[in-house]
């Protein structure tokens, strides 16, 4: 796909999640709605920490206050009265906790759909464990995911992603990202500088318009890379085919197991492990 097609993929996409009720298409058997509100005014942080469900958390310049809106869903009434959402402030920092039953529920189900909408210019640490997650425009971001489809886009600053499984969208980053990935499709459209990622364990990376690339170790899946105006470095790539075009720096692959290795419009150096 070509980059501008891409981004217009990437931009209708987001624009279908933000758009949707914060709510899952799931039955939900007894639900209930769960808010909490916290004055923002000194804060320079919000931690989220969420179970199941989905998550949304959207900055707003000039906002004054969190605010937090969620769809209790449980399988009876009793699951359904221990879901609950927490919220404190300490210090500079806000905290928003959605609550599940210990342990879980053996024989039914419990979720918090929960939409957090914040002041834009908050640095933003977020804990999901399942379920769709989408952020949009906040100053920077540390997010660690254990499963669902993350959607990201318009961070000002850096961003750090953990992600264990599920597809990865990330556009329009204004600092440096650092993705550790173990399973899942990852695409890249637009960071101002470096992207870094340590570990993809598996599935396709694909990147486009960004300062700087460094791949640390990839494990399998296609690499595909365009418009980097700096260096583009592999250090260990298992299997599946690297391709890049567009670099304005230098292409280097120092260990390459399979799969082929195709570059095209680099202006610096290149060089490629001996086959």
């Amino acid at each position: 796909m070509h980059a501008k097609t891409w981004s217009m993929y990437l931009a209708g996409a987001f624009s279908a999640l933000f758009a949707l009720p914060a709510l899952s298409a799931e039955p939900c058997l007894k639900s209930a709605a769960r808010t909490a509100q916290l004055e923002a005014a000194g804060a320079t942080k919000a931690v989220i920490t969420a179970g199941a469900g989905e998550l949304r958390v959207r900055g707003e310049r000039g906002r004054a206050q969190l605010q937090a809106d969620g769809q209790a869903c449980g399988s009876s009434q009793a699951v359904l009265d221990q879901i609950q959402l927490e919220s404190r402030r300490e210090g500079a920092t806000l905290i928003i906790k959605t609550v599940l039953p210990e342990g879980g529920v053996s024989d039914g189900y419990a979720r918090l759909d929960l939409t957090v909408v914040l002041p834009d210019n908050l640095e933003v640490s977020i804990e999901d464990s399942s379920g769709p997650f989408a952020l949009q425009n906040v100053r920077s971001a540390v997010l660690t995911d254990s499963s669902g489809d993350l959607e990201i886009r318009d961070i000002a600053g850096d961003l750090t992603v953990t992600d264990s499984s599920g597809q990865i969208e990330i556009a329009r980053v204004g600092g440096n990202l650092s993705v550790n990935d173990g399973s899942g499709d990852l695409a890249i459209d637009e960071v101002r500088g470096e992207v870094r990622i340590p570990v993809d364990s598996s599935g396709n990376i694909r990147i486009r318009r960004a300062g700087s690339v460094h791949i640390v170790t990839d494990s399998s899946g296609d690499i595909s890379i365009a418009q980097v105006l700096g260096d583009v470095l592999v250090d260990n790539d298992s299997s599946g085919d690297i391709a890049v075009t567009q670099v304005g720096g230098k292409f280097t692959v120092s260990n390459d197991g399979s799969g082929s290795i195709r570059q095209q419009n680099v202006a610096g150096a290149v060089s490629l492990p001996a086959r």
